[in-house]
């Protein structure tokens, strides 16, 4: 067989093998934004395939909403034909819920609330969003301290998607409940039907309100937990082990059985203390960055320029198999091609970097946005 009658089916394997397509997915970045020094607070959008690599085009800005203080997080929900399209902003002082149906790739307009826009009570400048089946947990941590806070001066809510109010917090000192017996610091997120996951030094367990938890026992020390995400049935945590001199992740799993073993995999290549939003595949930052999948894949800092020492702070994983990850130092975004082999196939070429902003902006949080 001739070479150009090859030629067409190896143009199409090398597409498929960059992770371009020719018709993108029609999606937007969405990225949280803050500069202290000016007092700006955007939510800004971008086309997602201007930023990609492969792709010639300078990043699209499609549009920006100004808020009034500095965003803490992003959370994007899927309606899957059921209500409104969400997205969950929330600030040092408010949470805020607007509905997403009417962005397009060429306009994001102004601002619609969606029937929630409710004040905290409490800083919440250290708070995090996690996303169950019907409803959104809140957590609004206290600061941190040594030694840690008590369970009771948490404040967290399971928010309904439909709801138009703060329901009731979660009372951490009901003795009836019985979680302020938890070991301080906690991570919390939800679990199957929206049941409450929490992770501590010493214990990883699953809460419903009416039943005896179910939990195993940890033996973590000093160590902080950072993050806690339910995916793929199993609940994965990362621990900081408290030492400003060393480079250290510990990754915990755990399939929610009563009696299952709790996996721990331990790397010192990275300080990974958060994991990418929208997983799988299961990607973890800080500083430094890896992929998951029973063990750690870290690419290649001389072909990629993704060294160990860059830190990062928030990254959303699209539909798309596009990884956006933020730079924690710098208003720069990377965009990185997952269909490639972190450990062995990455190279540059799979990566692109781009900047969303000035100098002094920060990217606090991220979401990738589908829109028709």
């Amino acid at each position: 067989m001739r070479w150009y009658v090859l030629m067409p089916a190896l143009a199409v394997l090398l597409t498929a093998c960059t992770g371009s397509s020719e018709e993108p997915a029609r999606a937007l970045l969405t990225a949280g934004v803050n500069n202290p020094i000016s007092n700006t607070y955007q939510i800004r959008f971008f086309q997602s395939s201007t930023l990609q690599p492969g792709s010639i085009d300078p990043p699209r800005r499609v549009g920006s909403w100004d808020l009034d203080e500095p965003i803490v997080a992003l959370l994007y929900r899927r309606s899957l034909g059921v209500g409104n399209d969400q997205l969950w902003v929330l600030t040092q002082s408010r949470l805020r819920r607007y509905t997403t149906n009417s962005l397009t790739i060429d306009d994001v307009g102004t601002p619609q609330l969606d029937g929630f826009d409710q004040a905290l009570g409490t800083d919440c400048s250290q708070g995090y969003l996690r996303q169950g089946q019907g409803a959104v947990l809140l957590v609004c941590p206290p600061p941190p301290a040594n030694p840690p806070r008590p369970l009771e001066e948490y404040q967290a809510w399971i928010i309904p998607f439909t709801a138009n109010t703060l329901p009731t917090p979660i009372d951490f000192r009901d003795p009836n409940l019985n979680l302020i017996r938890l070991t301080p610091p906690a991570r919390l997120a939800l679990g199957p039907g929206d049941q409450l996951l929490y992770l501590t030094p010493a214990q990883v367990g699953l809460y419903d309100f009416v039943n005896p938890s179910v939990e195993r026992p940890l033996s973590l020390g000093t160590s902080r937990p950072t993050d806690l995400i339910f995916v793929g049935g199993q609940a994965l945590g990362l621990f900081d082990d408290n030492d400003p001199t060393t480079t250290d992740t510990t990754l915990v799993s755990w399939n929610l059985g009563a009696t299952s073993e709790v996996g721990l995999v331990r790397d010192s290549n990275i300080a990974a203390r958060a994991f990418a939003r929208g997983a799988p595949p299961v990607s973890v930052l800080g500083t430094g960055l890896a992929r998951f999948e029973g063990s750690f894949q870290l690419p290649r800092e001389t072909e990629t320029g993704l060294l160990r020492t860059r830190r990062y702070s928030t990254a959303a994983v699209g539909i798309d198999q596009f990884l956006y990850i933020a730079d924690l130092d710098f208003p720069t975004l990377l965009v990185i091609d997952l269909t490639v082999n972190w450990a062995s196939a990455l190279t540059s070429a799979g990566v692109r970097s781009s900047s969303l902003g000035v100098f002094q902006d920060r990217i606090a949080s991220l979401v990738f946005i589908p829109v028709e």
